[in-house]
Order: structure tokens, then sequence, then C-alpha cells
């Protein structure tokens, strides 16, 4: 499974600066070169930066209608000249059906099967959305699922503490790799209500460790960092990631599963 990360960043950076020295874009990730996991408004401007063809893209996946992560605009981009599957709540799919080619998911636990590459399964996010009748999701996304080789990888992006039915339905699965919502860098700041800080991702690390869903080969990112909410000097955000033995997902790196 390959991973990169063309966007990393929260809703507070001032995004008609994209390109700029230390501007990060709004957080979207490629995966296996194919599927877009959220479509903000720099995703159209990080392919091209990236080098990355939009015509090769398939499938979006989003996490939910925030508009740091659901730009109607980018999705016509990305999806001009050719079909695209989205994939999201009925909500944001009703909005994007003259664009692309809708699958809603209709309720948690709901699976998508993207050709022979992957399946993604949604289950909930602990995150607030102006509609309380729409969801917001976490993906649970194997590749080969079914096979020895298959790994399994838990896109956590936006959310506070993992409600108890997305660990319902995590259930025995094993992750090889987590990406973890890493808004703040420290505790205390009235957003832990819909996102997290290292002392919730310290709680939630143990118990998957401790229900086996976890051992100490997975790999864990953060991504989603807010621009006011880190420091501005990249090796005091590099010691935090180090402090919690986990990585940070850096503009346009690539990573292997």
């Amino acid at each position: 499974m390959k991973l990169q990360f063309i966007g990393t960043g929260a809703a507070d950076y001032d995004w008609k600066k994209y390109g700029e020295p230390g501007i990060a874009g709004s957080t979207s990730t490629l995966l296996d070169d194919t599927v877009l996991l959220d479509c903000g408004p720099t995703v159209p401007a990080a392919l091209k930066r990236f080098g990355v063809d939009s015509m090769q893209i398939t499938d979006i996946f989003l996490t939910h209608s925030h508009s740091d992560h659901f730009n109607i605009e980018s999705v016509r981009q990305v999806a001009e000249g050719h079909t695209v599957r989205f994939h999201g709540s009925p909500q944001a799919c009703e909005k994007v059906k003259d664009i692309c080619e809708v699958h809603p998911f209709e309720k948690y636990g709901d699976t998508a099967q993207v050709g022979g590459l992957c399946q993604v399964t949604a289950i909930p996010a602990s995150h607030y959305l102006q509609d309380l009748h729409e969801p917001a999701y976490l993906y649970i996304i194997t590749d080969n699922p079914g096979k020895s080789d298959s790994k399994t990888l838990l896109y956590a992006l936006d959310t506070a503490w993992m409600p108890s039915v997305a660990r319902a339905m995590l259930g025995k699965s094993h992750l090889d790799a987590i990406v973890w919502d890493a808004t703040m860098s420290q505790p205390g700041d009235w957003r832990i209500f819909d996102h997290s800080d290292p002392v919730m991702f310290k709680a939630i690390r143990q118990a998957l460790y401790n229900s086996g869903n976890i051992d100490d080969s997975v790999k864990i990112w953060f991504d989603h960092r807010a621009r006011t909410l880190w420091p501005a000097d990249s090796a005091e955000q590099e010691a935090i990631a180090r402090h919690e033995n986990v990585m940070l997902a850096h503009e346009g790196e690539t990573v292997i599963i």
C-alpha cells in the first residue's frame, strides 16, 4: 500500500498563499496513485506540484464535508475529462452528482471496493457537522483483502475520541498503519471535542495495543496539524513526534505500508 501526503494542514492556513514556504495544503492523501482521501481547496494545485496526473484518479473518498476537506470546485477539476467515483455521505454525494459517479455510504459499516486494489469500510468519526444528520467517517482501508500479504490502514481524520460504535466495528482487525488526527500539539485546547491531542492519542493507542489491534510494528503518522496549535519550528514539531514514537506526515512525502 502506497500513500502520498499531498496536504497536511488544518483549516487555519491561508491557502491563497499555498506554495509559499511554511504553507501546508489542505489535508489530503493519495492512495496507490489513484485514490484520493478528501479533496479540499489545494488538491488540484498539490497534484500538479507533486507531478500527479489527475486523469489517473479513479476514486475520491470523503471523510466529511467541512470546506477544508470538501471543495466542489476541486472535485470538478480532478474529475474533468474522465469518470471519477465519489464515496461519502449521502448529503455530500448529492452535491457532486452532476460531476462524479456517486456512491453514498448509507450506513456505518458499509464498504466500497476499488477494483482489485482495496476495500474501504466507513466507520463513525467523532466530529461535529452543521447538519446533525450528516455523518463523518473514519476509514478502514485494506489492500489485497483476504490475501496473506494484505495490509490494513486506519485513516482517522478529523476526530476526537473514537466512538464506541467505531471501536466495535474495528473488532479484531490488525492495523498495520494509522494516519491520525493531530490538530493540537499540546493538551488543554477546546478543540479537543472535535480533534485529537497527544494525551488523547496516547490513551487510544494504549487501548488499541491492549486489545491486540496494534503491536510494536504499527506505523503511525500525525497528520492534519494546525498552524496555530503546533510550533512553527520544524525541529520542535519533529521532537513532539519522536516523543510519541510516531512520524509526521510531510507535504509530498511518499510512504509504503
